[in-house]
């Protein structure tokens, strides 16, 4: 994953349906990922620049797709293709578009991205101390600069302050995180995934 051809990008794969069977992605009809199941995030895989069908069926099936979309996949960029919903319903293909620049020195980046389908809007506070507000179902927020430590992480309805979620994470130097919220309330959990770039070093 060290270096990009110009013509190419790197482009991964999220399940985010909640109560969704196991599926199977397609891009322009060529099979891309096998057997995903809920929460799982694919390997990173090379892919050309241009549009694409993407294809969503249940496992080992090829004929009636739950869900089927459009992407542009531009060159040189890196991204995650999520599939959000609930129970197989109201599906939605979601490409979601990773930064690029690698933090320099000690310095790392952080992300939040609301995939909760009956989630209200939320706050997010590090340490007690708010850093984003009334971030909204399927809302990709902004990359935050953050120092590496242990945070805890508080989880707030915006309509009334009331705690939802709570965890502790570690951050280390130099890394690129996006933190996905994936489930049902109330038992929805925070995922921690490293970004593309951060293995590009």
């Amino acid at each position: 994953m060290r270096n990009f051809n110009e013509n190419y990008s790197l482009v991964r794969g999220l399940h985010a349906v909640v109560g969704g069977d196991t599926v199977d992605i397609y891009l322009n009809g060529n099979p891309f990922f096998y057997n995903i199941k809920f929460t799982d995030f694919t390997p990173y895989v090379y892919v050309p620049e241009g549009k694409y069908t993407v294809e969503v069926f249940l496992r080992d099936e090829k004929e009636n797709p739950i869900v089927q979309g459009i992407i542009d996949i531009t060159s040189c960029e890196l991204m995650t293709i999520a599939i959000a919903g609930e129970n197989d319903k109201c599906i939605e293909i979601i490409p979601i578009e990773e930064e690029m620049t690698i933090p320099e020195g000690n310095q790392s980046k952080a992300r939040f991205i609301h995939l909760v389908p009956n989630g209200r809007p939320v706050d997010i506070l590090l340490d007690k101390e708010m850093v984003l507000e009334d971030v909204e179902y399927k809302e990709v927020t902004p990359y935050t600069d953050v120092d590496p430590k242990t945070y805890q992480v508080d989880v707030l309805l915006n309509e009334n302050g009331q705690l939802i979620r709570q965890i502790r994470v570690t951050i280390n130097p130099g890394r690129i995180y996006s933190f996905y919220a994936l489930g049902n309330k109330p038992n929805f959990q925070i995922f921690q995934s490293l970004d593309g770039a951060t293995f590009m070093k």
